[in-house]
């Protein structure tokens, strides 16, 4: 198969509660724990072991990137510890961040390179918002958006990693999400965009997941053009528990449902509530599995 990366969005709500199993994960995660097929990600102390975990179908390598934390602690970011998961706070570990002095705003750094060891398709999360604002008004690196290439001149665009409306360094994104999928050998670059107000460019690490289930997707949406209401189909398994959103712009969410029990093959859900009110408007619905 040829290499593909689909850039599928961005989390801003999760924060460092990654591997929190019962804090809920935008974009279908079907368990609630970012990096259960492998991760990478810059936490202190440098050189932990617990730093790294491959994933069974690739290597991760870092290009040649500084790490930062030791000395700075106090102004790095916190998430949980990786090497554990569960409901609940899972505990801490102070993240700091891969970096490199970088040239003016726009330029591009690679910081992770990907090595497939065998035909795999994958969802890749990348860490983005690395730096909290302390002391207050100080600014830290951080890239302004992300992007991924893979062989044969394959690669994203670029992924806005700030987030609408916000000022630079008072970034909402915590994560942009690929799907990716490639051979054995193929080589896949992540990258970050340069923004000069500080001299240095960094990202805070990489993570996998497996990819999205073809066998858990939305399958039809029908509107009825009298009432407004809109009926999701979906695939499903029978007693599992799935929640329901609706976005007019694919940042905000609205709960529409949070405990629809799942049929054997498809289940299907109504919103007879907030497409009335928006009728003769886009509106983008998105399933959850929550168990």
């Amino acid at each position: 198969m040829s290499a593909t990366i689909v850039p599928v969005g961005v989390d801003e709500e999760t924060n460092d509660a990654w591997r929190s199993s019962d804090i809920q994960k935008p974009f279908g995660d079907e368990d609630n724990i970012y990096g259960t097929d492998g991760w990478l990600i810059a936490q202190y102390p440098d050189g932990d072991e617990n730093n790294t975990l491959q994933p069974p179908y690739a290597e991760i390598t870092i290009l040649g990137k500084g790490y930062e934390g030791v000395g700075a602690e106090q102004y790095q970011a916190k998430f949980d510890d990786v090497a554990e998961t569960g409901p609940g706070d899972v505990p801490d570990r102070v993240c700091g961040d891969f970096w490199a002095n970088s040239g003016p705003t726009g330029t591009i750094d690679d910081f992770f390179e990907i090595t497939l060891t065998e035909d795999a398709s994958f969802r890749l999360g990348v860490i983005t918002d690395t730096t909290p604002d302390g002391p207050p008004g100080l600014l830290w690196e951080a890239s302004r958006s992300v992007k991924v290439s893979g062989p044969d001149g394959v690669e994203s665009d670029l992924v806005d990693a700030v987030g609408p409306d916000e000022e630079w360094r008072d970034a909402d994104v915590d994560y942009v999400f690929f799907d990716i999928s490639g051979n054995a050998g193929d080589v896949f670059t992540v990258s970050g965009e340069q923004d000069q107000r500080w001299e240095a460019n960094a990202l805070g690490g990489v993570f996998f997941d497996p990819s999205y289930s073809n066998n858990f997707e939305i399958t039809q949406i029908i509107r009825d053009q009298d009432t407004g209401s809109v009926t999701i189909e979906f695939t499903s398994s029978a007693g599992s528990v799935y929640g329901i959103d609706a976005s007019s712009d694919l940042i905000t969410w609205d709960e529409l449902d949070d405990g629809l029990i799942g049929n054997k093959d498809k289940t299907e859900f109504t919103d007879d509530f907030l497409a009335p009110e928006k009728k003769g408007e886009e509106i983008f619905y998105r399933v959850r599995k929550l168990e």
